[in-house]
């Protein structure tokens, strides 16, 4: 308790910290409290290596945090933008690419998509094919919706 920083402080603190510490028996033989002594010494001496190892256990720590942080940018360079490819995918990267599990070859850029304005050019016709379509009824596809309208059609007879 005798360190050095302990004796620079004002004595009622002093007073204040002893009264919240165990205090050391006193013991007989000169060879124990020596003992006692170099067990202060030492534990002092571990709050100074505890610096240290807290030190190399940061820059580990940071080190490891940025070497995994690093992973994708040096995957991206490898392998290269799987989004921003003109050619079609390959197997593997259908598989576990940008596209995960869609299975389709022909995933990329849209022909459709205008990179200058930022807007979508609709084929020719696809505004009068729009006109045409009834907002207020699906549109179930070639295989369903043939069966889907004579079953209402039948309906509407039936009534």
């Amino acid at each position: 308790m005798a360190s050095k920083a302990f004796k620079k402080l004002p004595p009622d603190v002093r007073r204040e910290l002893l009264r919240h510490v165990k205090p050391i028996t006193p013991v007989s033989s000169s060879s124990s409290s020596a003992a006692h002594k170099k067990k202060f010494e030492n534990l002092e001496a571990v709050g100074n290596n505890r610096s240290n190892s807290a030190k190399k256990w940061l820059l580990g720590c940071v080190g490891f945090v940025g070497a995994a942080a690093s992973i994708p940018y040096f995957a991206t360079r490898r392998i290269g933008n799987l989004t921003a490819r003109d050619d079609p995918l390959g197997a593997n990267q259908i598989r576990r690419g940008a596209f995960n599990n869609s299975g389709s070859r022909d995933a990329g850029k849209d022909p459709n998509w205008d990179l200058k304005t930022g807007t979508y050019v609709y084929p020719p016709g696809f505004a009068e094919h729009l006109k045409k379509q009834n907002p207020n009824e699906t549109d179930l596809g070639p295989d369903i919706g043939p069966m889907v309208l004579a079953e209402k059609k039948q309906q509407r007879s039936q009534q």
